[in-house]
């Protein structure tokens, strides 16, 4: 059953040293996201915000990883991500979607992290020594 999905998920597959998230879909495709991707690219309300206005950009993720990966139904995933966000439900066509435009959505998100004077990596904090 598609629950509206145009396509499905026939295979998941986390590649944690690589921090990778390899997908596998019915129409052949296949997709590889890093987690990093992902984390940035979470559509949650928090994240992505209810309006596109309202997105939030998120940095400092180059080192997250995926801890879990919950099924939610037959149409998406939760992620729990090593940074603790865990509120975003990723549905087939939303993983379709940032797999099918990954090269346009992370040149984008790229760019956006340069015009904001933010990083991909985490900034460090630095810890003083009493």
């Amino acid at each position: 059953m598609s629950y509206g999905s145009r396509l499905q998920p026939t295979q998941i597959r986390q590649i944690s040293k690589e921090r990778l998230l390899k997908i596998t879909w019915s129409s052949g495709e296949e997709f590889d996201y890093t987690m990093e991707y992902l984390r940035v690219m979470c559509p949650c309300a928090k994240c992505s915000g209810h309006t596109p206005d309202q997105a939030q950009l998120i940095d400092g993720k180059l080192d997250v990883t995926i801890q879990s990966i919950v099924p939610v139904g037959h149409y998406a995933v939760k992620l729990v991500f090593s940074d603790g966000h865990d509120s975003g439900l990723y549905s087939w066509d939303t993983l379709y979607e940032l797999g099918a435009r990954q090269a346009v959505l992370w040149q984008d998100y790229l760019n956006a992290l340069e015009k904001a004077g933010k990083r991909r990596k985490p900034s460090i904090i630095p810890i003083q020594v009493v």
